[in-house]
């Protein structure tokens, strides 16, 4: 077991205490002194970048369609809360610049890149431009199941971390996220073993697992070690967290 505790990060900014991938999300995340912020970007129809998980924005607002074909001037107008309770009717589609000036270097943000299933040619480009302009990118990490943007990324801004995402063991891992650019590991916890953990923090990678909602998943993140845990319910999770500790001491 590691000396020291995972950092919390909270999933879509903490999807159980309020309407994911909203800024109200991410204030509540903040409020409660979570380590860091998980997030999804994806392009909007009018070029903006937008903080959202799905193609299809059916599941987490009350309009239809695909965030692609969508202009972000109907996405404001549409409500991102609703779903989730009355309290959070006036949450709208957040752009990710919003999200940054909320942040501002407060926490660790995570940046995942949606380029699948909907292809956003270009996406890592304009991530990076709209990056210049954030004062604390040494407390960003971009991740994205689309390898290629990782590598994309590692080639125009080597100074950036990069993170894996993967929901399988993968063959000399090291040399992969070597030959990708990344320095995170951000594995699912269901395709995950104590020996990968080590192998690959042996190498220098830092490992954070997700979706990990519970105590008995809490329990086995501690047992082999993350370097970091994910969580829709990052409060009670820093609360687990903070028992063990005693329990430990």
């Amino acid at each position: 077991m590691k000396e020291s505790k995972p950092i919390v990060i909270a999933h879509r900014g903490g999807s159980d205490w309020a309407p994911e991938n909203t800024i109200a999300a991410f204030r509540k995340a903040l409020e409660f002194g979570v380590d860091g912020i998980e997030l999804d970007v994806q392009r909007c129809r009018s070029g903006e970048l937008v903080v959202f998980h799905d193609p299809d924005i059916g599941r987490t607002t009350n309009g239809v369609g695909l965030i692609k074909d969508i202009c972000y001037a109907e996405l404001k107008r549409i409500s991102a809360g609703l779903w989730f309770d009355e309290e959070f009717r006036g949450e709208h589609v957040p752009l990710l610049s919003e999200v940054l000036e909320l942040i501002d270097g407060k926490v660790i943000l995570n940046i995942e890149l949606k380029n699948t299933p909907i292809e956003y040619p270009g996406i890592e480009g304009e991530l990076l431009e709209l990056l210049k302009n954030y004062a604390h990118c040494d407390k960003v990490i971009i991740s994205s199941f689309d390898h290629q943007i990782i590598c994309n990324i590692h080639e125009r801004a080597p100074h950036l971390r990069l993170a894996l995402l993967a929901d399988a063991l993968l063959v000399d891992l090291p040399a992969y996220a070597e030959r990708i650019g990344a320095t995170v590991w951000h594995p699912r916890i269901d395709t995950l073993r104590a020996d990968s953990v080590a192998q690959a923090q042996a190498a220098g990678l830092q490992v954070c697992a997700w979706t990990l909602n519970d105590a008995r998943k809490w329990e086995y993140a501690l047992r082999i070690g993350l370097d970091g845990i994910v969580s829709d319910d990052p409060l009670g999770l820093m609360n687990f967290l903070e028992r063990a500790s005693r329990v430990k001491d």
